[in-house]
């Protein structure tokens, strides 16, 4: 089993040292400019296998559209998940201290490699309580029953 790793965008950047050692990059660390557009991110993340880490979700979830979208017959485009944390680094800092703790979907625990395999979309908030959806699915896995 690969382990999952999670790819920080430029506006989290300086959360990296928040998430676990060895696990977490920037975007600068994979060598992608600082203007990268988001949906050069997204493919990056995908290229990578990782969690896909940012402040401004509504901007990436429709990048993470756009990107399930090139899906051609057995080419899945699926991504390994989306993490949304608010702007401001000390929110970032106390909300992420206990987050992995907080992580539930349908009321069952889930860990950062669920959130990995199963493409998941953790939205943090201010309050530090998570809301957690499922990612979109390419159309590919959608037309093969995959989802």
């Amino acid at each position: 089993m690969r382990p999952y790793k999670f790819l920080l965008d430029r506006d989290v950047s300086k959360a990296v040292a928040l998430f676990p050692a060895r696990r977490a990059q920037t975007v600068a660390d994979v060598g992608l400019a600082q203007d990268a557009k988001d949906r050069v991110i997204v493919k990056k993340a995908w290229d990578l296998r990782a969690i896909l880490v940012t402040a401004n979700g509504d901007d990436f979830v429709r990048e993470v559209r756009a990107f399930l979208g090139q899906t051609k017959r057995k080419d899945c485009h699926d991504l390994f998940g989306l993490v949304v944390l608010p702007n401001k680094f000390e929110i970032q800092k106390r909300t992420l201290s206990d987050l992995a703790a907080r992580l539930r979907l349908g009321g069952r625990k889930i860990t950062w490699h669920d959130v990995w395999t199963e493409n998941l979309c953790v939205r943090v908030k201010a309050t530090g309580n998570p809301e957690i959806t499922l990612l979109p699915r390419c159309s590919y896995c959608r037309k093969t029953g995959r989802e």
